[in-house]
């Protein structure tokens, strides 16, 4: 998407910690030559805003919060998001990869019964993707904007978050690695 909006990722992009970092803060090197995939995750819980970066590059990642960088590796990629979700069974679910089959749609006293709120960006080149999920007591709902500026709400799986993250982080970095191949021929 060449018209995306800068989300202040350009270093992350590079592998370098994002701007504004406390000089020392990351243990994770910063390669200009490595491209990483970035995520932003914001949830809202119990009255509480988080927002958590995450730049992905190689086998070592790391999570800003609050200008505090922490190292991790990065196949332990969704024990990392899980913990930083809030704690409803339906967010934090392990992937299962199965579809939700229930065409419910929300009922009337669905705002006041949403607990928890989390929008997962994932970011690679100019390309961003954007998932956002509202949890209630018993069910995950899937908020997808539609083109005339409407959000179908749907349904989703327990595990949807974990399947989703992992989906499109795949897809990122099969575009960093065609993008290599590409410059490599």
């Amino acid at each position: 998407m060449a018209d995306a909006p800068d989300l202040g990722y350009d270093d992350v992009k590079r592998g370098a910690a994002p701007a504004g970092t406390p000089p020392g803060a990351s243990d994770v090197p910063a390669d200009p030559g490595l491209p990483a995939v970035a995520l932003r995750l914001v949830t809202t819980y119990d009255d509480r805003t988080r927002r958590v970066d995450i730049a992905l590059a190689g086998e070592e990642s790391v999570a800003i919060e609050d200008g505090e960088a922490t190292p991790f590796p990065t196949a332990r990629l969704w024990p990392v998001v899980r913990a930083l979700l809030p704690p409803v069974g339906s967010l934090t679910a392990d992937p299962e990869g199965r579809p939700a089959t229930d065409p419910r749609r929300p009922g009337p006293t669905f705002a006041a019964d949403c607990r928890a709120f989390v929008a997962l960006a994932t970011v690679v080149d100019e390309a961003v993707s954007v998932r956002t999920w509202l949890a209630t007591d018993d069910d995950l709902w899937s908020v997808a904007p539609q083109p005339d500026g409407s959000n179908d709400i749907s349904l989703a799986p327990d595990g949807a978050v974990a399947d989703l993250l992992v989906w499109d982080v795949t897809a990122a970095l099969e575009s960093l690695v065609h993008r290599h191949e590409q410059r490599a021929s």
